[in-house]
């Protein structure tokens, strides 16, 4: 399962091992043969809207979830329009990726 995180935090919260290494951007291209299961965007970056837009396009069937501490349907709204598929809380970003994913648990 991959899933390419862009958060600053939730590696953390979510007890996730992680490497990060130069490679990792190359999920991020169209030429890329890995493709993620999964993206995950914190709507407290401030580049997150062009990010979704941008990766909406280069993968376009695959989930967008965005997340951030505090709810604002204006935001919400807007990477909807972009494309993200879903929102969560923070709190509760791995239900919401086991849902979207159908994972056991």
């Amino acid at each position: 399962m991959k899933i390419l995180l862009l958060c600053h935090d939730l590696t953390t919260l979510l007890r996730l091992d992680a490497a990060w290494t130069a490679a990792g951007a190359a999920v991020l291209k169209k030429t890329s043969r890995e493709t993620p299961d999964c993206i995950v965007i914190d709507l407290g970056r401030s580049d997150a809207l062009v990010e979704i837009t941008r990766l909406r396009a280069l993968h376009p069937d695959i989930d967008i979830i965005t997340c951030a501490a505090t709810f604002d349907g204006d935001i919400v709204g807007e990477a909807k329009a972009a494309g993200a598929t879903d929102f969560a809380a923070r709190s509760s970003i791995d239900l919401r990726i086991k849902r979207r994913l159908k994972l056991p648990g």
